[in-house]
């Protein structure tokens, strides 16, 4: 009898050894969610300061995308080839330099393009709806068409004034979501490792 409880504690013991990363990795991942869902909250509370960041990362993305094709351009095998490279990237680091130099201009530029966006994928959702209709859901994937097309033409009525609260808003959103989906991941997790 001694053996079997030692047998039992043994494996309880390892057992316990993995299921303390999950518990840890719950945790983490609970609080990555809360720390989204205020920064969701902030972008919503300031969408034209969190609206001008996104433009200025995607920037400072453009300058860094066209410094490494000029540098790639070095590494073409023939002349013609490389200056065509050359020119792609020097084209990306003057379209990432204006972006900074005039960010008003260029939000609301990317808030046409997110209009744009929702249109188009929303008309996709509704089309796609009805050849889901043997399914139950096919509903919500139809509603949820109708309100991307319904919040694309609302942001592309107010333009180019949406431009000071529709991208920094919709970040704020989708920030907030992701936050939440990561808040039930960790408590699930943390559940499951009980």
């Amino acid at each position: 009898m001694k053996t079997m409880d030692r047998i039992l504690e043994s494996g309880s013991t390892k057992l316990e050894s993995l299921l303390e990363p999950i518990r840890a990795a719950g945790k983490t991942v609970s609080i990555l969610g809360g720390v989204l869902v205020i920064l969701g909250m902030l972008s919503i509370a300031a969408p034209l300061a969190s609206g001008l960041a996104v433009q200025a990362i995607v920037g400072l993305f453009m300058i860094a995308a066209g410094v490494t094709w000029v540098a790639f351009s070095f590494q073409a095998k023939g002349w013609g080839s490389g200056l065509w490279e050359a020119l792609v990237g020097v084209l990306a680091a003057i379209t990432g330099v204006v972006m900074l130099a005039h960010p008003l201009a260029n939000l609301a530029g990317l808030t046409l393009v997110l209009a744009s966006y929702f249109i188009a994928t929303g008309i996709l959702r509704s089309v796609f709806a009805f050849q889901l209709r043997p399914l139950r859901s096919w509903g919500w994937v139809f509603f949820n068409g109708i309100m991307s097309v319904v919040l694309g033409v609302m942001i592309s009525y107010q333009w180019p004034l949406s431009g000071a609260w529709a991208v920094g808003t919709l970040l704020g959103v989708d920030l907030i979501f992701g936050g939440f989906s990561l808040i039930r991941i960790g408590t699930s997790s943390a559940r499951f490792a009980r």
